[in-house]
Formats: C-alpha cells, structure tokens, sequence
C-alpha cells in the first residue's frame, strides 16, 4: 500500500455572517463546500472555528451556543461538541456515509450561533471547515488518499 497523496482540493466557505451584531443575536449561518477530485467526498463532520482575541484562550465559547441542521435526519440538532479553545462542531451518524457530494458539485450545512450577554465583545473570527471526510471511488470503495484544503475566513463584531 502506497503513502497516502493529495488528488484533489476541497474548498469550504460561509454566507450569512453579517459585518457586525450585538448580544442576544442568533445568526444563521450557510456553510457550503465543494470538491474537485476523481472520487466522491462523504462528509463525517463539519465544524466552525470561532475565536476572539479579547476572550481569555480556553474561554473562546463563553456565552456561545449553536446548533446545527443535520443533513442526515432532517432536524436541528444540538452541536456534538465545544472546545473551548474555539470549535464548535456536528458529528454525522453512523458508520455509513450518508452523505455524499461528487466533483464540482456544492454541498451545504446550516448552523445558527447565539451570542449571549456574556459573549466577549470584539472581532470574531469564523472558519467554517469539513472536520473529516471519506473519499469513496467510483464502485464505492474508501479511497486513503486525501484533498487539499482550502476555507475562506470572515470576521464579525460583536457589540454590547
């Protein structure tokens, strides 16, 4: 078995960001990729990254709470985790890759994010990001080579 190589890119942006907010805000947020490669991306996971740098390190989701449109049950869900360092991200279910975007096409993901009162004020950072992936071959066998990656970042101020 060779060394995994990169056969492709994956490419991961957002749209409803808006360029400032105050506390109490939910924003909802699209969050879409695309792929270009011979074989077929199976999403695992999706994430967002969310920092400030006026909030203390580990203290990035004090006051922050999400939730995510699970694509494979069809409802909104709680997100599967918080690091506190900044991440917020949904877990798919199962085993099974469920679902599944060939090349050139655009997948999407919804999350709604809430900034309470106790939300550090500043410029927030969001990087949204496929958290893991399968790549699936044409007769639907897993493919250990991997995609380069490519996620655009955007910035938001948070107001009082």
């Amino acid at each position: 078995m060779s060394a995994p190589q990169q056969i492709g890119t994956l490419k991961q942006w957002a749209s409803g960001i808006p360029k400032s907010l105050h506390r109490g805000a939910t924003i909802r947020l699209t969050m879409s990729y695309t792929q270009k490669s011979r074989d077929v991306l199976a999403p695992t996971g999706f994430a967002l990254s969310l920092w400030n740098f006026a909030a203390p390190g580990f203290k990035q989701m004090q006051g922050i709470s999400a939730k995510w449109w699970d694509p494979v049950h069809h409802r909104w869900e709680k997100a599967s985790y918080y690091e506190s360092n900044g991440l917020i991200g949904l877990n798919l279910p199962g085993y099974s890759p469920t679902v599944k975007v060939a090349s050139g096409k655009v997948g999407h993901v919804y999350l709604q994010v809430t900034f309470s009162k106790t939300a550090y004020t500043g410029t927030w950072h969001f990087e949204p990001m496929v958290s893991g992936y399968w790549l699936l071959t044409s007769k639907g066998t897993y493919d250990n080579n991997y995609l380069g990656d490519s996620r655009s970042q955007y910035t938001s101020t948070l107001r009082p």
